[in-house]
């Protein structure tokens, strides 16, 4: 990853982890739960953008070595990199179905 790519993923990792900071304080606060849930949805989307631009950096950093290398057995190493990669971010929750009956 390059240095710049680097400081914006972790720019937007720190905005996240300030969001979700306020939106413990709303909940702390006793906030409306459609308000939390609200702003909880955009911590989640933080997330997921960070998570996306990960793939994009590693992708183009591993291009040339796609495209490139002689070596087929490399090639093929970076892409299924690259495809687990995909498969992590794929699994991230978009949202979870935890309830409890207490």
């Amino acid at each position: 990853m390059k240095p710049k790519q680097q400081s914006e993923i972790i720019r937007r990792l720190h905005c996240a982890a300030g969001h979700l900071n306020a939106v413990i304080e709303m909940a702390e606060a006793g906030q409306p739960c459609e308000q939390v849930l609200h702003q909880l949805g955009a911590v989640d989307a933080a997330i997921r953008a960070v998570g996306s631009k990960l793939i994009i950096c590693q992708a183009q950093s591993i291009q040339s070595i796609i495209l490139n290398s002689p070596s087929p057995e490399l090639r093929l190493a970076e892409l299924k990199r690259l495809q687990s990669l995909y498969t992590i971010f794929l699994q991230y929750p978009k949202h979870h179905s935890e309830v409890s009956h207490e």
